[in-house]
């Protein structure tokens, strides 16, 4: 289930008066998605056989994966476990911008490495993988587009992000609902928090990491 990310911006809109609610809306959101890149909170896994329409030849055997597929509520910012068939690789990241760049990298290189060429797919470099199974765990952050946040996530972090962006609209200058020595508190209380979340997250106090069923084509 999820809530609305405007449930947020009501706990905020008190404290800010004269704040129009877009600006509200939009320093919630900012913050939830700091608060995911910052703690790594969203964790999701899932399965997937490749096929033959996976490889890409003309990308130098690249193998490409549909993550909206599979996720559709996030994008992905870190590969925190990949595995072939049961058997854990290594994944190194590289960033490239362009089909040519890929062709030079991998010549240049020689090596095995994934790159996330938009938000919904991830590709893979150097591995021969027809009819094998993909194990891919992944750390998710909500789309800018967001309007809705997991129901976990906003029971257990509310409090938190709502001082986030209580921080971030408070520290705007030379508002009516400028406040400095608030803004700083509120700050505090933010980066408690996030210390918070990401010692119950490196303690695996987290229920908010996922699995997905894979996909099976035949």
């Amino acid at each position: 289930m999820a809530t609305n990310i405007s449930e947020i911006s009501r706990r905020v809109a008190p404290d800010v008066m004269g704040c129009p609610n877009v600006l509200i809306d939009e320093a919630v959101l900012r913050t939830l998605i700091k608060f995911c890149e910052e703690t790594h909170i969203l964790e999701k896994a899932f399965e997937h056989d490749v096929v033959s329409t996976d490889i890409v030849a003309a990308d130098n055997d690249s193998v490409n994966v549909n993550l909206a597929t599979y996720i559709t509520d996030g994008r992905p910012i870190l590969l925190t476990q990949f595995k072939i068939d049961g058997a854990d690789w290594d994944a190194q990241e590289i960033k490239l911008l362009n089909d040519q760049d890929d062709l030079d990298e991998i010549s240049i290189s020689g090596t095995k490495f994934f790159t996330w060429p938009d938000t919904t797919h991830i590709k893979f470099y150097g591995i021969e993988a027809e009819d094998q199974r993909f194990f891919i765990k992944q750390v998710f952050v909500p789309l800018d587009t967001a309007t809705t946040m997991d129901d976990d996530l906003y029971y257990r972090f509310r409090d938190v992000i709502a001082a986030g962006a209580r921080a971030r609209l408070m520290s705007m200058p030379r508002k009516d609902w400028t406040d400095l020595i608030t803004a700083a508190k509120n700050l505090s209380e933010y980066n408690d928090g996030v210390a918070m979340a990401r010692i119950k997250k490196d303690h695996g106090m987290t229920r908010r990491s996922q699995s997905v069923k894979s996909m099976r084509f035949f």
